[in-house]
Order: structure tokens, then sequence, then C-alpha cells
């Protein structure tokens, strides 16, 4: 399958198939082939995953694969693989090891040397990052927020102090907790809450975290739920208040070592200033 080549399976080989986040048609051609084919399907849970292959006509044998029991089923998805059978692991929805616990058999296969290979396709992530509107050069993926509240906030304090998009995942039972929480630290930056992407309901509520809430108050969410979070707008710097601590980062930056386009850069950044304002303090600098 790594070389391209339909129909040609490599022994000993375990596939990371990606699946569909919702609608059973969104899943590419080479993990259906891949999927016919192996000897063994290691599936997260067994209902939804007996759905999308009865949808495609697969029979195959299936072993469970989830959190619990991941330790030992690994040890036996390795014994397999060590006597050369085609394995794949498919998660409910998406990209197996992404907030699933695919990632420790890929480290004991890494471990123990013995060959992976991933089919892509279907990602929430994704998915909710181009459909949230927000910037998506750089973003952050999160997964779950802890259920601690202590943890809670002090991981929405992170948040806050992001520059980048931030994706996270979240259970639609939790969704308002959450959102009360990011409406006191988040205060009014644009979020998008995505619900049940690909599917028939399919919803994108746009707003800041309090009217979100007041939204979700009204009628409890249900489904799969991925919110976005815009990211964190710098204030630009007032150079006539940070010009002494503009010379000090650069005579550091330049001390370290740095050449000065980086210390610029750097500078500029760290201070939210106006990066041709740093290098005309950084020529004066030298004039001196």
């Amino acid at each position: 399958m790594g070389s391209g080549k339909s129909g040609d399976l490599k022994k000993g080989m375990l596939y990371l198939c990606a699946t569909p986040i919702g609608n059973l048609q969104d899943i590419t051609l080479r993990v259906l082939e891949c999927l016919k084919k192996v000897d063994l399907i290691a599936v997260e849970n067994m209902e939804r995953s007996r759905k999308l292959l009865s949808f495609y006509d697969i029979n195959a044998s299936l072993i469970s694969y989830r959190e619990s029991n991941r330790e030992k089923i690994s040890r036996v998805i390795l014994e397999k693989l060590k006597q050369g059978a085609h394995v794949a692991l498919i998660t409910d929805a998406g990209m197996p090891a992404i907030s699933d616990p695919g990632y420790y058999l890929i480290n004991l296969l890494l471990e123990k040397n013995i060959s992976f290979t991933v089919l892509p396709g279907p990602s929430a992530v994704l998915t909710a990052l181009v459909m949230s509107g927000f910037p998506a050069r750089r973003f952050v993926f999160w997964g779950f927020l802890s259920r601690k509240r202590g943890a809670l906030r002090k991981e929405l304090e992170e948040i806050a102090e992001e520059e980048k998009t931030v994706v996270l995942y979240e259970s639609p039972h939790r969704l308002k907790t959450t959102l009360a929480e990011m409406a006191s630290i988040l205060e009014d930056r644009p979020l998008a809450v995505c619900r049940e992407l690909t599917k028939k309901f399919e919803e994108i509520h746009r707003g800041n975290a309090g009217e979100l809430f007041n939204s979700f108050k009204q009628r409890p969410p249900r489904g799969e739920i991925t919110i976005v979070v815009s990211p964190r707008k710098r204030p630009k710097g007032n150079l006539s208040n940070l010009k002494g601590e503009c010379e000090k980062e650069l005579l550091r930056e330049i001390k370290k070592g740095e050449h000065p386009t980086e210390a610029v850069k750097k500078v500029a950044q760290k201070l939210s200033l106006n990066r041709n304002e740093v290098y005309n303090i950084l020529v004066k600098l030298k004039d001196r």
C-alpha cells in the first residue's frame, strides 16, 4: 500500500486507517481496499465499526482495542504482526492515535522495530479548523480539556495566551460547563462550536463563550463537539514606554550570538513592536 500499488499488502504490517467522522461516505478507496484484504481489524467500538463495515459489505475478523485493554491487545496484535499478518487499526471516527489509544500501539511497534503505515483520510480537527474561518496557517490541537475544574481553568488560561488558533474536543454534557469557564477567562474571544460535523444535522455556532453558553442553555447539545478558539490578538506595543526594555533585549540577544536581523525579529515579536522601529534602535545602539 505504501508504494501506491493497489492490492499489495505487506506481510507483518499494521495499517492505521482513517475512517469517517460522521458521514459514512467520507472514506478513501485505499482504506476500503485495505479493510477488505487484511487478516484482522482492531476496532475501538464493535457496534460502530460493524455499522461502517456492513455499509461497505466488508466481512472481516475483528478484535476490540480500546483504552481499557490496550496493553493486553497490543501484545496480541504484536504477535500476529510477527507471524506475518496484515492488521488494520481503526478508531471510532477519524485518525487512530489522535486522542485515541492507538498511540500506545504505535510506540510499542517503534520499540520493537515493526513496520506500520498510515492511510490518511477524514479529520475532525482539520474539518473544524477550516469551518471556523479562523487563521489556519498555524494552529494548536489541544485534545480534550481536563475534567477537574482547577486544571481546566489552568489550561484555559494557557489557551487565553495562545497566539495560534486552538482546536479542542469536548463532550456534549460538559460543553456548558466549559463555556461558562471560557466566558470568565477568554472573555470576548471569538469561538466556533462545531457539532455533528459531516452529518445531516451539522451545525456551526459562532460567537464569544458567553453568547454560546446562553445559546446552549436553552437546548443542551448532543453529538460530537469540536471547539475552535480564535488566536489571541497582541496589543501593539508603545515604543516610548518600551524603549529601555527594547535596548536591553537587543543587547541580550546580540550577546547570545544572534544575528542582528534575527535579534530584531525576536525582540519585535516579544514586545509587540514594529520591526522597523526595533531596527532603528539597534542602529542607534551600534553608533554609541
